[in-house]
């Protein structure tokens, strides 16, 4: 009878478990790459079920986070988006607009997503936000959850845009979305959340918002490229291997590994690369010239086009139309060696491999913390889990003594 009730204790077990650890859910505005999210969240069931959460001892608003929590959160996040040997990865930071929003958004304890619309009166850097989704039932583990929706890299072509068929990759792409740049996170204790098949009952549930909002149809989450030689806001100020807009000179967190092609000029005070003529770009390596037969054309797309919002593509178009560099047909590529930042140690083609980034820790202004996380089975310091590095060191030298004493053993035993 014992062995009995250990079976259906176990089994009961093994059912929570894996929903906890198939349960997640990724933000679906801007037609997503992956846009299968089950239909059954939005059911009028569920939303009585949800609705009824406010009762007896759970609590009406979810937990606001330690400094050390936002700590871990801000890290894990950054360690991850330098993991993809981005160019124009921006360094993520807190954001106290996006953080109430979603702890009002867990305390709901409603499997779906929301709050997709942000009005600039409110918060002017953006209109519209991006959201992942996470629950469990074996306690709240922030790491574990980043992490979780980042391990969908697995299911996720990088050159077509899309997901493996059947899996989902949306929160992976929201995570790396290069100019996702701000976060605000926060969790709740749910009786109960309607999911896809049985309802997860005690179950923690943690929303993360982002600004701003990533997953653009047809968009790449970033580009490739050494790293912070492609910032967004034009200067290559960078944080282990991160754009650092914060940085308005060199110093503590502010390095500049900009690299500057085709006979550019690297002004040291902005980081910032100035193109010769005949070339574009933050890093002077587009051509300067118009991209489309369509640029300057009757009927076609007229100068005016160029400051216009309705008409965007123009300036990507119509780089020498819209005079956003000074054409020369006779520009060389190449004819001039890449300009860096003083000496070596800011070159980012001699460091492309540092791992830096893995043993470093996000700050901001009130949060502290270590760390001691550890990533799919790697320390953070770069080596597998198990002995620790300095057993790994000393391992090795050990090993070194005892070849170089067998070696001095048999040269004296050939000497007698």
């Amino acid at each position: 009878m014992i062995a009995m009730k250990m079976s259906a204790m176990c089994i009961q077990l093994v059912i929570v478990v894996a929903l906890t650890i198939s349960l997640s859910d990724v933000v679906a505005y801007h037609d997503l790459h992956n846009a299968n999210i089950s239909d059954v969240v939005h059911t009028g069931r569920y939303r009585r079920e949800a609705a009824q959460i406010h009762t007896g001892r759970y609590r009406r608003q979810a937990f606001t986070l330690t400094p050390q929590q936002k700590s871990e959160v801000l890290r894990r996040h950054n360690v991850l988006r330098a993991l993809e040997g981005a160019d124009n990865m921006e360094l993520m930071t807190w954001n106290d607009f996006l953080t109430p929003l979603a702890a009002s958004w867990a305390a709901g304890c409603i499997w779906q997503h929301g709050q997709r619309h942000v009005y600039s009166g409110n918060n002017p850097e953006y209109t519209t936000i991006g959201q992942n989704l996470y629950t469990s039932t074996g306690g709240m583990n922030l790491t574990e959850g980043i992490q979780s929706w980042y391990d969908e890299k697995v299911d996720y072509n990088y050159d077509t845009l899309g997901c493996t068929p059947g899996k989902m990759c949306g929160h992976y792409t929201q995570v790396v979305w290069a100019t996702s740049r701000h976060v605000g996170c926060a969790y709740h204790l749910c009786p109960t959340i309607a999911v896809p098949g049985p309802n997860l009952h005690n179950a923690y549930y943690l929303v993360c918002n982002y600004g701003p909002a990533g997953n653009f149809r047809g968009q790449k989450p970033y580009t490739k490229g050494p790293a912070c030689s492609k910032c967004g806001n034009g200067a290559g100020w960078c944080k282990n291997k991160l754009c650092n807009n914060d940085c308005s000179s060199a110093g503590k967190d502010c390095s500049c590994p900009a690299i500057c092609y085709n006979c550019a000029k690297l002004d040291k005070d902005t980081c910032r690369c100035s193109c010769a003529d005949g070339w574009y770009g933050l890093d002077c390596s587009v051509r300067c010239e118009d991209k489309d037969k369509m640029c300057g054309a009757n009927p076609g797309w007229p100068p005016r086009w160029c400051t216009s919002a309705q008409h965007p593509y123009v300036r990507e178009k119509c780089l020498a139309m819209c005079q956003l560099c000074r054409e020369d047909p006779n520009a060389v590529a190449n004819q001039c060696p890449p300009v860096f930042y003083g000496d070596d140690s800011y070159n980012p083609l001699l460091h492309a491999d540092d791992s830096d980034i893995l043993s470093t820790t996000t700050s901001e202004p009130g949060v502290t913390g270590e760390d001691t996380d550890r990533c799919a089975g790697v320390r953070e310091d770069g080596h597998e889990d198990g002995a620790p590095a300095t057993f790994v060191m000393s391992r090795q030298m050990t090993m070194t003594f005892v070849m170089i004493t067998v070696a001095l053993t048999i040269s004296n035993n050939a000497a007698l």
